[in-house]
């Protein structure tokens, strides 16, 4: 009687090969759309965030009758080594943040909450001082405000180099640096990378003028005017501002 021997038969080279191209070409999918789907989350929980401190500003100024100052972000201009990074709302004399528009972090403490977006970057807030005085609350036959909100014209011009408003009588911006950080200071207190000079719309958010720039986001290298730019902005016009006091009557 004989004995059959029964032969096992293993994969081959060539075919181990093929399974593991296929499972690399399945992970790579599955972790690209996964880091898509983190950074659609963070952008969420912080555009949820700025409108939380949106909100957060109004109900101070139906208190104080006036938006809070930002909190330092520097020396210099009256603010001192200790009002520096704090959190704090940081007055100048007389109630008065600077002349003009002021720009600094998001006063976290103050407001209870706001200190840096999804990516570990503070928030960054400005506000033009006639809207910020306490000791002089404003009233609704108080100056307009001249902030205004562009917007790169990608219809007139593929490129966005020429740009119109989407907002203008803006008395206060609330933003965040976005996924890059440039510009931005880290919960650490200390400055992130600088925003690379081809960024032009990313250094218009930061030079504390009375303009700034919200667009889609774009990647390094983005072959239009304004560069890359990840930024998230909102802001507080200077009517929503005064018909949201009239309607807690705190204006007549």
């Amino acid at each position: 009687m004989s004995i059959k021997q029964k032969v096992q038969r293993g994969f081959t080279l060539i075919e181990l090969a093929v399974v593991l191209v296929i499972v690399g070409f399945l992970l790579s999918g599955f972790i690209g759309t996964l880091a898509t789907r983190i950074e659609n989350t963070r952008i969420s929980e912080t555009i949820d965030e700025l409108k939380e401190i949106k909100q957060a500003m109004l109900a101070f100024a139906f208190v104080n009758g006036a938006l809070p100052c930002p909190d330092c972000e520097a020396i210099g201009g009256g603010c001192l080594v200790a009002d520096v990074g704090d959190g704090r709302a940081d007055p100048i004399a007389g109630g008065v943040c600077t002349v003009g528009t002021d720009a600094g972090n998001v006063p976290w403490v103050t407001l209870g909450l706001g200190r840096s977006d999804a990516w570990g970057t503070r928030y960054r807030y400005a506000v033009q001082s006639e809207y910020a005085d306490i000791t002089s609350p404003f009233t609704v036959l108080s100056s307009a405000g001249t902030g205004v909100i562009l917007e790169p014209d990608f219809v007139a011009d593929a490129t966005g180099a020429v740009a119109h408003d989407l907002a203008n009588s803006v008395v206060a911006f609330i933003f965040s640096h976005g996924k890059n950080g440039y510009g931005g200071i880290g919960e650490n207190g200390v400055a992130k990378s600088a925003i690379p000079a081809a960024n032009i719309d990313e250094l218009e958010n930061t030079d504390n003028d009375a303009n700034y720039y919200m667009r889609p986001e774009t990647s390094a290298g983005a072959a239009i005017a304004g560069g890359e730019f990840d930024d998230l902005v909102i802001w507080i016009s200077e009517y929503e501002l005064k018909a949201k006091m009239v309607e807690a009557g705190q204006l007549p």
